[in-house]
């Protein structure tokens, strides 16, 4: 599936460096406020330091790379007691549909098990169908909210458990 006409054959995942900093909150910034219109007061603060928060903690973030521009990102960040927070999930409109979140999805879970998480939890908005509707055929459960300590926006609507 990942070798669909509109993909580079340099299609390629790859862990987050600040070297893609730029792009990544580019594109993260205009899937949220320009497709979705979500805006946010406080300027999504965590995307300007994803070392720190992600990746020093014991979780990670993942991009995928076409011809060397961010076309996808994922996050897994630790939470303690074996527990995962999946986050900034985007695909580029152009890109979907073509089995990069599945292949983003795989790389996170695959994280997640080899390093001891037991549950990956998520928040998202109840309009994002398709979203929503690829994390139920990935294993996703639906749950009434996250664990207390989770980082999650009072805007979020539905919550989600996977048990690895």
């Amino acid at each position: 599936m990942l070798n669909h006409p509109t993909l580079s054959k340099r299609m390629e995942i790859i862990t987050y460096s600040d070297k893609y900093k730029k792009p990544t909150i580019e594109l993260i910034f205009d899937i949220v406020e320009n497709e979705f219109g979500r805006h946010s007061k406080s300027g999504r603060p965590e995307l300007y330091k994803i070392t720190e928060v992600y990746q020093n903690n014991g979780g990670n973030f993942w991009l995928a790379i076409d011809n060397e521009k961010v076309i996808s990102t994922i996050g897994l960040r630790n939470c303690g007691e074996k527990k995962g927070y999946l986050e900034r999930f985007y695909v580029d409109k152009k890109f979907r549909r073509k089995g990069i979140g599945y292949k983003l999805l795989t790389v996170l879970l695959e994280f997640a098990k080899n390093n001891g998480y037991r549950e990956i939890f998520l928040s998202t908005w109840e309009d994002l169908t398709a979203a929503n509707n690829f994390y139920v055929k990935n294993g996703f459960k639906k749950v009434s909210s996250l664990p207390e300590n989770f980082p999650s926006t009072k805007k979020d609507e539905i919550f989600f458990r996977l048990e690895l």
